[in-house]
């Protein structure tokens, strides 16, 4: 064999080899086992359960690909242990494919001796147990787990790897039934959330960043205390996941109203609205004068934050409303900005009155040049577009001190208070 020959037979092997295992869990596919699984059906039976991880797209979608490869990396690491701790490691832990986000874990002919079903089953839910209670530490809301297992009985006329296919097919399966049966019953609590008017409001203030005045408070909803819905993040993933978006939508932006009557005189309000929601007829023309005139509430003093995480899928039709927005009186902001969709184009068709910098690129800013002269630069985009800049999720005096000395007029953050249902004046500060 030449030199060549072998390079390329090396590099065919690392080829195989990345196609077989998943670099993020550690784990084979289950396809590179199949001699292991033989072994561990004994002729007989063989056990499958299959966890599937629901909305991890929306979570690397939010957060990036880091924190998804890291939830899975601690799945992983939990069945590991719990294989250990209560299997003497005989379970055989594998990955449905690679850069797969579903568990495929084999369960041996010996471990299913008496009653293999109602065994198997008991080892279903101590693995899923185990992973649920570490999701439920993640602090992410929306994101869960699925379970699903089946039984593989050996046939010696049949081919054992398709065997093997059909079993994992049926524990994806179902996992599968069982979250769409969570995903039905969501969509009814969703709809009673609704129905209730179950919704709350808390203000979290907007300040000068040179005095640490108000200038404003942002409208933050609440689902009910207690519940998966809390978080706004769970209530609209699972509303937009429910095709009840809009509906959501509506009710924030009227809830948000109910109470914004009591703000210090003269502080704007900030509200988040979908792009798609924009045209809702009950905040334009004479009718929105008249609604938020009943709270007291000029339409001046009416700051909408056009969110970067969703498209604008109609321009034209955007136009149109960002007209009836700016005849009534309407202030716009462009909310997350950074982080999704046509920033720019968005910018242009908007001319907004506010830019809102994610969180995501002021977190750490004192130590990072590369987020310093981004923010430098949405400041000069901003001056160009005669937009003021605000920057999101200030936590620390350092973040604050580097904002203030880049020149950033406005921010909002845990440094200056938590949202609170009153509009409470932010924390005092010496910087």
């Amino acid at each position: 064999m030449t030199g060549s020959d072998a390079k390329n037979a090396h590099t065919e092997l690392l080829s195989l080899k990345a196609s077989l295992f998943d670099s993020v869990t550690r784990f084979p596919a289950y396809p590179a086992v199949f001699d292991r699984l033989k072994q561990m059906t004994q002729n007989r039976l063989l056990g499958l359960v299959v966890l599937q991880f629901s909305d991890l797209e929306r979570v690397e979608a939010l957060f990036g690909f880091q924190r998804y490869e890291e939830i899975l990396k601690q799945a992983a690491s939990k069945i590991e242990s719990v294989n250990r701790a209560r299997f003497s490691g005989t379970l055989l832990p594998t990955m449905r494919g690679v850069y797969d986000d579903g568990f495929c874990v084999f369960v041996p002919c010996d471990l299913l001796v008496e009653s293999p079903l109602s065994l198997l089953h008991q080892v279903a839910e101590r693995l899923y147990t185990a992973l649920e209670q570490d999701l439920a530490d993640q602090n992410l809301p929306g994101l869960s787990l699925n379970l699903g297992y089946a039984l593989l009985h050996y046939n010696p006329f049949l081919r054992f790897e398709r065997l093997v296919h059909r079993v994992v097919e049926a524990g994806a399966a179902g996992a599968q039934r069982r979250e769409e049966t969570e995903r039905v019953l969501r969509e009814l609590e969703i709809r009673q959330i609704l129905g209730q008017h179950a919704l709350s409001t808390v203000y979290h203030p907007i300040v000068d960043l040179g005095d640490f005045a108000p200038v404003g408070y942002e409208a933050l909803t609440r689902g009910p205390a207690g519940t998966p819905y809390e978080s706004p993040e769970a209530l609209f993933g699972f509303a937009r996941e429910s095709k009840l978006s809009q509906e959501l939508d509506r009710q924030c932006k009227l809830t948000a109203l109910a109470s914004a009557g009591a703000r210090p005189a003269g502080s704007l309000l900030f509200i988040n609205t979908l792009p798609s929601t924009l045209d809702d007829p009950e905040f334009l023309d004479d009718k929105a004068r008249d609604l938020l005139g009943r709270h007291g509430i000029e339409p001046s003093q009416v700051v909408w934050e056009i969110t970067e995480r969703f498209p604008i899928e109609n321009y034209d039709r955007f136009d149109s409303t960002m007209r009836a927005f700016g005849d009534l009186g309407y202030q716009v902001a462009i909310d997350d900005l950074g982080t999704g969709y046509s920033s720019i184009q968005t910018i242009t068709h908007v001319r907004p009155t506010f830019l809102k910098v994610d969180r995501s690129l002021i977190h750490g800013l004192e130590g990072n040049l590369l987020k310093q002269e981004l923010v430098a630069s949405i400041l000069v985009l901003g001056g160009k577009v005669n937009s003021l800049v605000i920057a999101e999720g200030i936590e620390t005096e350092r973040e604050l001190g580097a904002l203030r000395d880049l020149g950033v007029p406005l921010g909002q953050g845990f440094l200056f208070g938590l949202p609170d249902q009153e509009f409470s004046p932010p924390t005092p500060l010496r910087v």
